[in-house]
């Protein structure tokens, strides 16, 4: 029962226009995951970095000039992401274009060489999946 609740949850979740994509503008990621639960100040480079919560995903997006150039998701549970999880970030993040993987490694190039995606466990140990653009 619990386990059917938790993929209901997901496949709403994922059912609906729930992703963000590189290049979306600072109010187009906001109306997707809702208003930041910590906002940055622009660093030395100009680049913002703001942290979301939707779901059980904490979403970190960096913006150069109101722009999402990179997107990390990671679980709040602190599981790793599914194969399945993992599909649908990337399918948001593909902007029409098809993800190849790595046969070696937990990693992905968007067809247009755009953009790169890797699994990567974060210092505090958090299985998390990182998507920028190149």
């Amino acid at each position: 029962m619990k386990r059917s609740l938790v993929v209901l949850i997901f496949t709403l979740f994922l059912g609906t226009r729930a992703f963000a994509a590189l290049g979306n503008n600072e109010i187009e990621i906001q109306n997707l995951f809702g208003t930041p639960v910590r906002e940055g100040a622009p660093d030395k480079k100009g680049i913002t970095t703001n942290i979301y919560q939707r779901g059980n995903y904490n979403i970190l997006v960096q913006f150069l000039n109101h722009l999402s150039l990179a997107e990390s998701y990671s679980r709040m549970d602190k599981h790793e992401l599914s194969q399945k999880e993992i599909d649908a970030f990337l399918e948001g993040s593909s902007n029409g274009r098809p993800w190849r993987k790595d046969p070696s490694k937990p990693a992905w190039e968007r067809a247009d060489h755009k953009a790169r995606a890797w699994i990567q466990t974060t210092k505090s140990g958090l299985p998390t999946l990182l998507v920028e653009v190149e």
